[in-house]
């Protein structure tokens, strides 16, 4: 393995080093970032669902509480007092007296029943306005069997015999004292009716014998619209690209965003697989739970498109570095081998060689040299001339080379015209914004900046900004009179960068205000954001930081407000300890950062045009 290395040229061994040095380590760190871009996302997805989840879980739950109350109406029913009503019990007792006709005359107590009942049943009917119907079955004192039908919304109730089977009414649990719950169905046993409903159901009995022996009297059914749930659904921001369920213990589904499956028992596994992304709930006190599933496809769309602009902008970065290889390491050889070849020449006696000198750097101090040193050969051989040639003393210095960034701004304008000739408008108007920030950012260096071009290039990085969240950060700037104020160069970027990364950035959206007056010979700019705030440990935390030599704070993972520290620190530098930066903060209310520093204006507009430029 050594000898074929030590056979392999210089070119080659310095492309393979670069490729080695280069390359792997950069797809290895893009593979492990993208994987971590992945996780990240899966698990903020995986929360916001669970929460929604379980804020439509905990509705659900307060709506059939409210249900469940209805339902216990019979136990405390008064409304009843006719003439022919007789209640000589407890208020809980009134319920059964009237189902058994107690009080009444015998030749008229079918028909004063029946009345009593449809007043009950109507009462209960419009305790809610999404109530559909009320029934009530039960044996009478004889065995037979007694059935009341209610709906304010139909006045012909048309098959006993459907009710029945709808409410599975022969496998009921009679001895059952909790709220049941039926599954989704149509109301086809009502005329007119067409809104799918799930019902509430309640044993009623008798609470006048001894505890432990309450005979069963009979059962009440509440028919409730579904279109109560879709309302819960319809309160909460869901992305609209998943499919959510709510089922009850027996997986029966009660509700869904596919009306094919509501009322449908469901056998179908839903567990996270690479097809399907599924987030459930808590099963809450009436054994309902809710789930939402998502193609895995749609579900991380973004966080693959953003992988894919990644591996993009990476296979253009291999391209470029290889290009890059080849070309230095061409660079590189060709010289020598040149130089190579001319020693042959030399060896043969021929000394009158001058290799070309095309650059400045070492290989064209190393050509340099060889000339000089064939020069010197040929001065010593030819004594006769050598006296005649003026001895020479080259001085070489290793020049400094500086980079500029014109290659940069030429590219973004052939990007920002290619966009503006395929008519799209936002991406040139970005590709600008970003070309201006980067020439703040490398141009001429110049200490001072006017407070205008300052105010300028902070509108611009909330541009961009809410060129990529949509707009959700509002940013005003206030600087009345103060034209001609010259300020140090970025200062306020860094500021408005921590407001809305550590501020508005864990709240979705917020504004940002940026003002600036004049103080008793100072100037005072003020940054305001409508974040989340600090608490008071984390504010006392920012001003140690503010008083001490760290450049930032240091946590497991990273620095932090390193951009505030040297705002302050610079100032501080510049103008003195009683200037710099002090920050109030109020959690749920925002942030303030203060920014002190003596009032300067400029004698005529050099700097700036100089900056413009």
């Amino acid at each position: 393995m050594k000898k074929c290395i030590r056979k392999l040229s210089l070119y080659h061994k310095f492309a393979i080093t670069i490729i080695l040095v280069g390359l792997f380590p950069m797809l290895i760190l893009a593979t492990v970032i993208l994987n971590s871009m992945i996780s990240d996302y899966r698990q903020a997805l995986q929360a916001q669902y669970t929460q929604a989840a379980e804020y439509v879980g905990n509705s659900l739950e307060e709506v059939l509480d409210t249900y469940n109350t209805i339902s216990k109406m019979p136990y405390n029913y008064n409304a009843s007092q006719g003439e022919y009503a007789r209640r000589d019990y407890l208020t809980f007792d009134n319920f059964r007296q009237m189902l058994y006709g107690e009080g009444y005359e015998p030749e008229t107590m079918e028909e004063n029943r029946a009345s009593e009942m449809q007043e009950f049943l109507k009462y209960l009917d419009g305790a809610d306005q999404y109530m559909q119907g009320a029934h009530f079955i039960a044996p009478d004192l004889n065995g037979q069997k007694l059935a009341f039908h209610y709906s304010r919304y139909s006045t012909f109730f048309k098959d006993e015999e459907l009710f029945e089977e709808k409410m599975e009414f022969g496998n009921l649990d009679r001895e059952s004292r909790n709220l049941i719950l039926i599954p989704t169905h149509q109301t086809g046993y009502f005329s007119g009716l067409k809104n799918p409903v799930f019902t509430i159901a309640r044993n009623y009995f008798d609470l006048r014998g001894e505890v432990g022996n309450t005979p069963y009297v009979g059962t009440l059914f509440l028919d409730v619209d579904i279109r109560r749930i879709s309302r819960i659904f319809a309160s909460v921001k869901f992305s609209g690209n998943e499919d959510f369920y709510v089922l009850d213990e027996n997986r029966n589904c009660l509700y869904s965003s596919d009306s094919a499956c509501i009322g449908q028992k469901l056998d179908m596994g839903f567990e996270n697989s690479q097809k399907q992304f599924v987030v459930k709930s808590r099963e809450n006190e009436y054994g309902l739970q809710v789930i939402a599933v998502m193609n895995t496809a749609v579900a991380f769309s973004q966080i693959y498109n953003v992988q894919k602009i990644i591996y993009l902008f990476l296979g253009a970065s291999v391209a470029a570095l290889l290009a890059a290889s080849v070309y230095f390491s061409g660079r590189l050889t060709k010289p020598m081998q040149a130089m190579m070849q001319e020693m042959e020449k030399i060896e043969k006696g021929d000394f009158n060689i001058q290799l070309p000198v095309s650059s400045g750097d070492e290989i064209g101090i190393l050509s340099q040299r060889f000339n000089q040193m064939s020069a010197a050969l040929k001065r010593y051989i030819d004594q006769v001339y050598v006296v005649q040639i003026r001895q020479k003393e080259a001085e070489l210095t290793a020049l400094k080379s500086q980079i500029y960034p014109h290659f940069l701004y030429n590219t973004l304008e052939i990007i920002r015209m290619t966009a503006l000739e395929e008519g799209n408008q936002n991406v040139p108007e970005m590709i600008e914004a970003l070309a201006e920030q980067i020439h703040y950012l490398i141009g001429p260096v110049k200490d001072m900046v006017p407070l205008e071009k300052e105010l300028d290039i902070v509108k611009k990085y909330v541009y961009l900004l809410n060129c990529r969240i949509t707009g959700k950060i509002q940013l005003r700037t206030q600087e009345d009179g103060l034209d001609g104020v010259m300020v140090p160069r970025l200062i306020l970027q860094p500021i408005v960068e921590n407001a809305y990364v550590h501020g508005i950035k864990p709240r979705g959206k917020g504004s940002i205000s940026v003002e600036a007056h004049a103080e008793d010979g100072n100037l005072c700019i003020s940054v305001m954001d409508t974040g989340v705030g600090m608490d008071e440990k984390a504010l006392e935390k920012l001003h140690q930081l503010l008083k001490s030599e760290e450049p930032g704070i240091k946590d497991e993972y990273n620095w932090q407000s390193i951009g505030l520290k040297n705002v302050h620190d610079r100032i501080c530098l510049l103008y003195g300890e009683k200037y710099g930066v002090t920050v109030t903060s109020t959690v749920g209310i925002g942030t303030m950062v203060r920014v002190m520093m003596p009032l300067i204006c400029r004698e005529d507009t050099k700097n700036e045009n100089d900056i413009g430029g």
